[in-house]
């Protein structure tokens, strides 16, 4: 589950936007009151439901989700070690899920990897990341924690 937290421009309001699982819509929460859900379809931010919401709310939280770096990572992480990396999927924005391609020496990619994903991730908060050989058979865990570097 990720949530984040939209304030509108008083800075008195405060939205939870909450999405359960990933690929999910996106839920719009006011004082535990369901407003509606967003989705991004073809580049657009649209409200599901019945529910009528401004278009600048739905604007607003929609260029929150996606100046999120949970929605960049697993792209940055699968081109920069395209080689190694079959899928790259964010769990929530603390915990991404790394498969990686067969017939790669995976001893050698887990080296590779913790030393140098330190340098991508840019998130505040601690980041844990479990990589998995091509048969999930063998597996390996990276924590970061940018605030305690």
């Amino acid at each position: 589950m990720v949530e984040l937290n939209y304030f509108l421009e008083d800075n008195q309001s405060v939205y939870q936007i909450i999405q359960f699982r990933t690929g999910e819509p996106w839920r719009i929460v006011d004082a535990g009151e369901l407003l509606g859900s967003i989705e991004k379809l073809e580049g657009m931010w649209y409200l599901r439901g019945k529910n009528a919401l401004e278009e600048k709310l739905i604007t607003g939280i929609g260029e929150l989700i996606d100046a999120q770096n949970f929605n960049r990572l697993p792209a940055e992480l699968k081109t920069h070690w395209s080689p190694y990396v079959h899928e790259a999927l964010a769990q929530g924005d603390n915990e991404y899920l790394i498969v990686c391609k067969p017939d790669i020496d995976f001893d050698r990619f887990e080296k590779i990897f913790r030393s140098y994903i330190g340098t991508i991730v840019k998130d505040q908060w601690e980041i844990r990341f479990r990589i998995y050989d091509s048969m999930m058979s063998r597996d390996f865990e990276v924590v970061i924690n940018k605030m305690h570097d």
